[in-house]
């Protein structure tokens, strides 16, 4: 009997060990692999159950988020209403603008999350913050009780500055910190220019410039940018803000005509030419024709010069500004020449001399200019010189 016993176990246990065990690792892998279905849909989050879960509650605004675009916000000075900012929905497919703090409504559609004019259930508020971010708060109504949540949103970029006219004569231009032909003869119409700087710029081959202190405003019109303030009309043009100015350039923030796109624009210095070390004023033969007259030889012409009159050299030669056109052209850099400005005529250690200004192209630079006059006792003097050490070549005489 007991023999029988052993024997029973001893198959049972041969047969338990001779079955193949199931493959746990395979089986674990499998139930890994196997997509997981969610309790409830996307839509629900944050309601019946799952409303008991903090982190999931906020869940429905998060596609908000996810969905809604800042393309950009309206900040130029000009504007009389609150801050306009630009929102894009369904990857650009639904764009529209809104005020600052202004309650949004949005709507259920096929293609997702819109923009709706009526009251909904669901609205967001932009509020524009110190730094350029903007913060969302978002809203809903949903059975009895209103959600809210909030999240920060930036621009995201998709605006971008058209490279029209305006944009490159500003890329173009140049900055002088100081202008010397202001500073010594503006008189006390152009006194506040003095400290201003000077914007240069060239519309269709053509230069002409602007003369700005920082936080002024220009506006671009007429295919050029004028100096302009609050008080005249800018809505609905390019807007140019003066941001800084530095020894080595001009900043300026610029605005489109709708102003949700913005670029700083760094104006560099222009540089110094090489500086003159010699005259380069052809006058000869200077007389003096009066206490403020004098004429003189320029190349193969003979000037009659006052004092105040301005000269400006170009290719073909030296000119006289005669016209107050002229002189304007030249004061705001329409007209770009070397020039000189007669100022007096002075006696010292008993000589006359002419007395004026050379300027360079830029203005930058400038040279006293002192210029003997040739008086009629000295002249007389010459002759009587020339006449003595002078061969005899009148009839009769050998």
């Amino acid at each position: 009997m007991g023999v029988c016993a052993c024997v029973i176990l001893l198959l049972t246990g041969l047969l338990f060990f001779s079955c193949p065990l199931p493959d746990i690792k395979v089986h674990l892998i499998q139930e890994v692999s196997q997509p997981r279905i969610p309790l409830y849909p996307y839509e629900l989050i944050g309601s019946s159950a799952l409303a008991l879960n903090e982190y999931h509650t906020s869940s429905w605004a998060r596609r908000i988020a996810n969905e809604l675009l800042v393309l950009g916000y309206n900040t130029r000075p000009d504007q009389k209403s609150s801050v306009l900012i630009a929102f894009s929905l369904n990857k650009g497919k639904n764009s529209f603008t809104a005020q600052n703090e202004e309650l949004i409504f949005l709507e259920e559609s096929e293609e997702g999350l819109v923009y709706s004019e009526k009251k909904t259930a669901l609205w967001i508020q932009p509020i524009l913050l110190t730094n350029g971010a903007v913060l969302i708060k978002v809203s809903r109504q949903f059975h009895s009780t209103e959600q809210n949540a909030e999240f920060i949103s930036c621009s995201s970029g998709l605006l971008q500055m058209s490279n029209d006219d305006f944009m490159q004569q500003l890329q173009n231009s140049s900055y002088l910190s100081f202008d010397l032909l202001i500073q010594h003869y503006g008189g006390p119409k152009f006194a506040g220019w003095k400290e201003k700087g000077t914007l240069k710029c060239i519309n269709q081959m053509q230069s002409y410039a602007c003369f700005v202190s920082e936080l002024d405003l220009l506006v671009f019109k007429d295919r050029r940018w004028q100096v302009a303030s609050l008080a005249t009309k800018t809505q609905g043009l390019p807007l140019a803000r003066v941001k800084k100015l530095l020894p080595e350039q001009m900043q300026l923030e610029v605005w489109e005509e709708n102003g949700f796109c913005s670029s700083l624009i760094e104006v560099p210095l222009q540089k110094k030419k090489f500086k003159r070390t010699k005259l380069e004023i052809p006058f000869t033969k200077i007389r003096m024709r009066s206490a403020t007259q004098v004429s003189c030889s320029l190349g193969k012409k003979r000037l009659f010069l006052k004092q105040g009159d301005w000269l400006f050299k170009i290719p073909s030669g030296w000119y006289r500004l005669d016209k107050p056109k002229d002189i304007e052209d030249y004061v705001y850099h329409r007209l770009i020449a070397e020039i000189f400005i007669f100022d007096a005529i002075v006696k010292e250690q008993g000589c006359y001399f002419m007395k004026g200004i050379l300027f360079d192209e830029t203005r930058m630079q400038m040279q006293q200019i002192q210029l003997p006059i040739q008086t009629e006792k000295k002249e007389a003097k010459m002759r009587k010189k020339h006449f003595l050490l002078s061969p005899f070549t009148l009839k009769g005489c050998l």
